[in-house]
C-alpha cells in the first residue's frame, strides 16, 4: 500500500531532524577531549584547540556556498550528500595518526556539517504550510539540541575510558546510516530546489545576497540574528567560570547549567506545537528576550548557585523561543531565495557568536565578568522590541 503524501512528509522532517542531530553532535564532540589529545599528540592546548576552531570557521564559511547551491540544485539531496561527506570526514578523525591530519579531517567534517542544519531548514520550510511551519522549526531543533548534549557526552565517555577514537568512530556509523536513510528517500525530495533552478549563475546569486543584507525586507531580522548571538553567547562561554569564581564550584559542577539550557530548549521544542498560530504575534519574541533578560538578572543578584541553575533552565526555554520566531520570519521573507537568507542569517549569526565570545573575554581579563551579565541583562529587552517590530503574520 502506498504511502500518503503527509506520511512521506513526517518521514522527511524525521530524517532531517537525525541528521541535525549528527551535524550537532559533531560539533561538540571534541569540547572534553582537548586535555586527552594535548597529550597523545604532545601538543600545547592552544595548538589541540584548533580541531575545534577550525571546524567552526569552516563551518561558518561554507554557508556563503552552501546560500547559493541551495538556489540551484535540490536542498534534500544536498543534505544528503553532505551527511554522506561528514561520515568519510568522522571516519578520517578516528584513523588520524597526527594532530595534523586530524584537523584536517575535522575541517573536512564542518565543510559537511555546514549544510545540514540550513538546508533543513529551507526543505522544512518548502514543505511545511507557514501556519505549521514554527512549531516544525521548533521540533527540528530538539534534534539540533539533543544533538549538542549527545555529542559532548559521548565525548567525555570516550575520554574517560581513554577511547577519543571511539566518539568518532560512532558518529561515522551515525552518518552512515542517516545518508543512507535520506538516499532511500531522496525521490520524495525533488521539490526541495531553489527558485533559480539550475540555470541560475552563482554570479547572480551572490548579488542577491548582497541586495538582501540592505534590502528593507530582511536586514532587520538579520541583525535581529546577530545581536542575539552577541549578548547570547557571550554570558554563555563564561557562565561555567562565573559559578567557579563566585560560588567556589568545581568547574565539572559549573558546567551543569549549559545542560539545563538545552533542557529549557528541549521543552520550549514541545510546547511550540501546542501553540500553533499564536507564535506568530509581536508579544512572542518580547517575552523570549524578557525571560532571558531575568535569567542574566537572577544570575547577577543571585545568593545561591541553585537560582542559576534554575534561570539556566528559563534562559534556554526563551533562547530558543525567539530564535524560532526569528527564523520563521526570515523563511517568510524571502520565500524564493530560502536557502541564500538562511545561509546569511546563519553565517551572521556565527559572526555574532565570535564578537560575542571576545568581548566578553576582553571583559573578563578585566576583572569585570559581572559586565558580561548586565549588559545581557539590559540589552535582551532591547533586542526583544526590535525583533517584535520585525514579526509580520503568516
Amino acid at each position: 500500500m502506498p504511502s500518503s503524501p503527509a506520511s512521506d512528509t513526517r518521514q522527511l522532517l524525521f530524517l532531517l531532524t537525525l541528521a541535525a542531530f549528527a551535524s550537532s553532535a559533531s560539533f561538540r564532540v571534541c569540547d572534553p577531549m582537548l586535555p586527552q589529545l594535548a597529550g597523545q599528540f604532545a601538543a600545547s592546548t592552544a595548538e589541540v584547540a584548533l580541531i575545534i576552531t577550525s571546524f567552526t570557521i569552516a563551518y561558518g564559511a561554507m554557508q556563503l556556498v552552501y546560500g547559493p547551491l541551495g538556489e540551484r540544485f535540490e536542498r534534500f539531496r544536498i543534505v544528503t550528500r553532505a551527511t554522506a561527506l561528514c561520515a568519510v570526514g568522522s571516519l578520517g578523525a578516528a584513523l588520524a595518526p597526527s594532530l595534523e591530519m586530524l584537523t584536517a579531517c575535522r575541517i573536512l567534517t564542518g565543510v559537511a556539517a555546514a549544510g545540514i542544519i540550513p538546508m533543513s531548514m529551507a526543505t522544512v520550510s518548502d514543505l511545511v504550510p507557514a501556519e505549521q511551519r514554527q512549531a516544525t522549526l521548533a521540533r527540528l531543533f530538539s534534534g539540533q539540541i539533543l544533538g549538542m548534549v549527545f555529542g559532548q557526552v559521548l565525548g567525555g565517555l570516550c575520554v574517560d575510558f581513554g577511547l577519543w577514537r571511539l566518539a568518532f568512530g560512532v558518529l561515522t556509523g551515525l552518518y552512515l546510516l542517516i545518508a543512507f536513510a535520506l538516499w532511500r528517500k531522496a525521490h520524495l525530495g525533488a521539490t526541495t530546489r531553489g527558485a533559480a533552478g539550475p540555470a541560475g549563475s552563482m554570479a547572480s546569486l551572490y548579488r542577491r545576497a548582497l541586495e538582501m543584507l540592505h534590502a528593507r525586507e530582511t536586514r532587520g531580522v538579520m541583525a535581529c540574528f546577530f545581536v542575539e548571538a552577541v549578548l547570547v553567547f557571550g554570558v554563555l562561554a563564561f557562565l561555567p567560570l562565573y559559578l567557579h569564581q563566585r560560588f567556589g564550584l568545581a568547574l565539572s559542577q559549573a558546567t551543569l547549567p549549559l545542560l539545563l539550557y538545552g533542557a529549557g530548549g528541549l521543552l520550549f521544542s514541545f510546547v511550540a506545537a501546542r501553540l500553533g498560530r499564536r507564535m506568530n504575534h509581536w508579544a512572542f519574541p518580547v517575552g523570549a528576550a524578557g525571560l532571558v533578560a531575568l535569567a542574566n538578572g537572577v544570575a547577577l543578584y543571585a545568593g545561591h548557585p541553585g537560582w542559576i541553575f534554575a534561570a539556566a533552565l528559563l534562559s534556554g526555554f526563551g533562547y530558543y523561543q525567539l530564535h524560532s520566531a526569528l527564523l520563521f520570519q526570515i523563511t517568510q521573507r524571502a520565500p524564493e531565495a530560502r536557502s541564500l537568507a538562511l545561509a546569511l542569517s546563519v553565517s551572521l549569526f556565527f559572526v555574532g557568536q565570535s564578537v560575542g565570545v571576545s568581548a566578553a573575554g576582553w571583559l573578563v581579563d578585566q576583572g569585570r565578568i559581572t559586565l558580561v551579565f548586565a549588559i545581557a541583562a539590559l540589552g535582551m529587552p532591547l533586542l526583544g522590541l526590535a525583533a517584535g517590530r520585525q514579526i509580520r503574520p503568516a
